[in-house]
C-alpha cells in the first residue's frame, strides 16, 4: 500500500517519479513528499451521474481497438545481420537502434529471434505521425536486455506499438519499459516483461492514451521494498491496462498516484493479477479509474514480502481518488476484498459493484473483511455476493471516521451459523445511510457499535438480543428486530 517512498534518483531526461523509483541520486534536503503530489489541474469535466445518482468515472478510454497493419516499409533485425546492411529480410541490421534510426513513421520493425543488449530508445516523431511498429518474431521470442548505463531498458517517448517482445532486466535496479511524457498513442502487447529490482516493471510517468494488452508482468522484486507490476503516475490520461498476467512482484500489481498533477481515465480490465507482495489494485490520487472483470487472488504473497507493509487487499482506495468504479470482478484468498479508507483526504464518488469475493482471509492479523469503508464520501456498495470471509463481509464506517452519503443495497451474503455479516459503526458516523434489500444468511451475525447505549425506555426489551451490541439472525423475526433498532434494511430477506 505505500508508495514511492524510498529515496531519489537519477536525474537525466527521467522524471521525478523515474528517479525515486531507481532511488539512483542523493536526496535533496527539505522536499516534502507533499511536494511531489500537484494540485488539481483546472477544468475538470463535471462527472457523470448514474440512475442511482452516484457520479461514475469519465468514459473508459478506447485502447485495445484493432490497428491496421502497418503501410510502409518494413525493415529486420537479426542478431546475425550487420548495421551496415540495408535492412531487408534478406540482409538484416544488427541493432534495434540502427532500425529505429532508418524506419519512418507507418513502418514495420521486424526483430528476429535472438539476445539483444542495447540502450532501447524509441524517439518521438511528432504528434500527429503514424506508429512504428517493433514486432518480434521466432521461437523463443527476441529478448532485451540492459545494454549500458541507461536506467530503463526500453524508453518510450513518442507513438510506437511494441508486440511480442521479451524483456528481462536480468535482476538489475532498472524498469523494463518506461513510457515517458511525451507518449502518444503508444501500445505494448502480447510481451513478456521479467526479474527487474527497480520500483516497478512498467512506469507510465506522465504519457497519454497508452494501451497494455496480454502482456506477462513478473517478478519485480525489491528486497522489503515496493516493486509494482504496472505504475500509472499523474498527469497520465486515458491508459488501458487489459488482458495482462501479472503476479510476483513485491509491491502492487497495478498502481495508480499523482505526480505532478492526479493520474485520469485508467481503464483496469481482464486481467489476471495474482500474489504479489502487497495488493492487486492499489488507487491513490487519481481521477475517473475503473477496475472491471479481473480475477485477482493471493494478496499478501509472504514468500516475497513479510507481513506488515499492507492489509493485502485486492483492491484499496484511498489518498483522496474521486470517481473510481470496481464491477465485475472475482476477488479471493486477500487480506480484505475491497478497502476505501480515508487516509489523509477521503475519497469520493465510490462504486463496488457486481464483484464475487470469495476466501478472504484474516491475514495480517486484524483483517478478513470483503468491503471495509473506514472513511469516504458517497460510496455504493451494490449487487455483491460475498462467500467465506474471515471477519465481517462488510464492515461499514465502523473505524471511527465520518462516512456521509453511503449507501449499501442488493447485496447476497450467504455463510454458516458463526458468519459474520455486517459491522455497523455508530449513527454518527454514517449519516443520511441507506441499508436496504439484501439477502442475509440465516444464523448470520449482524453487529451496530453502541447500538445498545440507545436502547432505553420502551426499547430496552430489545436488549437481549444484541449481547455485545451482536445480533444472530435466527428467525425472520430476530430480522424484524434489526429494522426496528436501527431504522434501516427494508427490503432485506434471510436465505434459507
Amino acid at each position: 500500500m505505500p508508495g514511492l517512498q524510498d529515496g531519489w534518483g537519477f536525474k537525466s531526461a527521467c522524471g521525478l517519479f523515474t528517479c525515486l523509483l531507481l532511488a539512483a541520486c542523493a536526496p535533496e534536503p527539505g522536499v516534502e513528499e507533499a511536494q511531489l503530489v500537484g494540485l488539481d489541474p483546472p477544468g475538470l469535466q463535471p462527472p457523470v451521474t448514474t440512475p442511482e445518482g452516484t457520479p461514475a468515472p469519465a468514459p473508459a478510454p478506447e485502447g485495445g481497438l484493432p490497428s491496421p497493419e502497418p503501410t510502409g516499409a518494413t525493415w529486420f533485425v537479426s542478431t546475425q545481420g550487420k548495421d551496415t546492411a540495408p535492412g531487408t529480410s534478406a540482409a538484416p541490421v544488427r541493432t534495434v537502434r540502427r532500425a529505429v534510426a532508418l524506419a519512418q513513421p507507418g513502418d514495420l520493425i521486424r526483430v528476429r529471434s535472438g539476445v539483444y543488449a542495447e540502450d532501447f530508445v524509441f524517439d518521438d516523431r511528432g504528434a500527429t505521425a503514424a506508429a512504428i511498429t517493433v514486432r518480434g518474431e521466432g521461437s523463443p521470442l527476441p529478448t532485451l536486455v540492459p545494454g549500458g548505463g541507461s536506467t530503463t531498458v526500453v524508453r518510450v517517448q513518442g507513438r510506437w506499438r511494441l508486440e511480442d517482445l521479451r524483456v528481462d532486466v536480468g535482476g538489475a535496479p532498472m524498469l523494463a519499459v518506461l513510457f515517458e511524457k511525451s507518449s502518444r498513442g503508444a501500445v505494448l502487447a502480447g510481451s513478456e516483461l521479467r526479474s527487474g529490482a527497480a520500483g516497478a516493471g512498467v512506469l507510465v510517468e506522465g504519457a497519454q492514451d497508452v494501451l497494455l494488452r496480454d502482456n506477462h508482468i513478473h517478478h519485480f522484486i525489491r528486497e522489503g521494498r515496493d516493486s509494482h507490476g504496472v505504475l500509472v503516475v499523474g498527469p497520465s490520461r486515458g491508459v488501458t491496462v487489459r488482458g495482462n498476467d501479472i503476479h510476483h512482484n513485491s509491491g502492487d500489481s497495478i498502481q495508480c498516484q499523482a505526480g505532478s498533477a492526479p493520474a485520469q481515465v485508467l481503464l483496469i480490465e481482464d486481467n489476471t493479477l495474482h500474489d504479489e507482495g502487497e495488493n492487486g489494485v492499489d488507487i491513490k490520487r487519481c481521477l475517473d479509474v475503473t477496475v472491471r472483470g479481473n480475477v485477482m487472488r493471493g494478496f499478501p504473497n509472504t514468500a516475497i514480502r513479510a507481513l506488515g507493509s499492507s492489509a493485502g487487499e485486492a483492491v484499496v482506495i484511498h489518498e483522496s481518488a474521486q470517481r473510481v468504479l470496481v464491477q465485475d470482478n472475482i476477488l479471493s484468498r486477500a487480506g480484505r476484498g475491497v478497502s476505501i479508507l480515508a487516509d489523509a483526504a477521503p475519497p469520493e464518488d465510490i462504486r463496488v459493484e457486481n464483484n464475487l469475493f470469495q476466501e478472504i482471509r484474516d491475514l495480517p492479523e486484524g483483517n478478513g473483511q470483503g468491503v471495509r469503508v473506514a472513511g469516504a464520501r458517497n460510496v455504493t456498495v451494490v449487487g455483491n455476493t460475498f462467500e467465506r470471509t474471515a471477519s465481517w463481509a462488510m464492515m461499514l464506517a465502523a473505524d471511527g471516521v465520518e462516512v456521509p452519503g453511503l449507501e449499501v443495497r442488493d447485496n447476497t451474503l450467504p455463510g454458516s451459523s458463526t458468519s459474520l455479516l455486517v459491522r455497523l459503526g455508530e449513527a454518527r458516523y454514517r449519516p443520511g445511510m441507506v441499508l436496504r434489500d439484501n439477502r442475509y444468511a440465516r444464523q448470520g451475525i449482524l453487529k451496530a457499535d453502541h447500538v445498545t447505549d440507545a436502547l432505553t425506555g420502551a426499547n430496552a426489551r430489545f436488549l437481549p438480543d444484541f449481547p455485545g451490541d451482536r445480533l444472530t439472525l435466527s428467525s425472520d423475526a430476530k430480522l424484524q428486530v434489526w429494522r426496528q433498532v436501527l431504522g434501516l434494511d427494508s427490503g432485506t430477506t434471510l436465505l434459507e
